[in-house]
């Protein structure tokens, strides 16, 4: 997958993630990365990241039939939250990468043919991409590892640290 031909669509951890990481102004550089308009209003405060990076994400709003739709959702999967289910209605209307890393959330994209993507595919991606040098992607990866508050299992981002700490261009 080239993330530079897909429209992503962020949820908060995704956010967080990157912003923990050092990387997300580097993200939003992609010029398509779009954000619900009421994850953005709702969602979104000093805890998620840089508000100012935030906000230079590209927004989508919903239509009335859409959040008819993801109330529905919402009642048949209640283990989603409402903006989950927005996001994911957005990414499938618009034939997009929905990023998340919520599990049950995965499992619906998965089912319905949506395409998903998680954050260290996120951060790799940026960097085979040349977004972020070889030194900013080790750093961001080290940061996550170190953060406390990351869901991301350590072993994972050890992984991809190996992958890329003698590789690259």
């Amino acid at each position: 997958m080239n993330i530079t031909t897909k429209i992503i669509i962020t949820d908060t951890n995704i956010i967080t993630d990157l912003s923990n990481a050092n990387l997300l102004n580097k993200f939003i550089k992609l010029h398509n990365v779009y954000i619900s308009d009421m994850v953005l209003h709702d969602e979104i405060n000093s805890n998620t990241g840089n508000v100012d990076i935030i906000s230079k994400m590209k927004t989508i709003e919903l239509t009335n039939d859409q959040l008819i739709e993801a109330y529905q959702i919402n009642d048949e999967y209640k283990r989603l939250s409402i903006y989950d289910c927005i996001n994911y209605i957005i990414a499938r209307d618009v034939d997009g990468v929905l990023a998340t890393g919520d599990r049950r959330l995965i499992k619906l994209a998965n089912e319905n043919k949506v395409e998903t993507i998680r954050t260290l595919k996120i951060i790799e991606l940026i960097y085979t991409n040349k977004i972020i040098t070889h030194k900013e992607l080790i750093n961001g990866l080290n940061l996550l590892k170190n953060n406390i508050h990351t869901r991301i299992p350590i072993e994972d981002i050890d992984e991809l640290i190996k992958k890329y700490i003698y590789n690259h261009e």
